[in-house]
């Protein structure tokens, strides 16, 4: 397969866009780690909603698919980057959601993505 110009310069803007990506994860505090993107993932999209998703470590766990011990380490790095806050509490079960600055990093991430779409 012969790659064009176009190819290639879509290829170059995707390089950059990735690149681009990896400095978000950075501020949001997912450091590249996939699970921490996942979980984080699930907050973010629930964080719309009126009240924003609150999530127990056996809800993420059994939506990731992550075993429990996984979610807690996971949960305490995006707590460090302030990604994600205790919210309240039910019974013994702690709920954990997303904070401003989780959102404002993850909307980040998807402006990136729809600026390199409409490119």
């Amino acid at each position: 397969m012969k790659k064009t110009a176009d190819w290639l310069a879509r290829r170059d803007a995707a390089l950059v866009l990735l690149r681009r990506l990896r400095e978000v994860d950075q501020r949001v505090g997912v450091k590249n780690s996939r699970i921490a993107f996942d979980v984080a993932l699930l907050f973010y999209e629930g964080s719309g909603a009126v009240p924003p998703t609150a999530l127990s470590v056996d809800q993420i766990a059994a939506l990731t698919g992550y075993s429990g011990p996984t979610v807690r380490l996971v949960l305490k790095r995006l707590m460090e980057g302030e990604v994600v806050a205790t919210s309240r509490r039910v019974g013994k079960t702690q709920l954990y959601e997303m904070t401003a600055k989780g959102r404002t990093g993850f909307d980040g991430y998807v402006t990136a993505i729809l600026e390199f779409n409409a490119g």
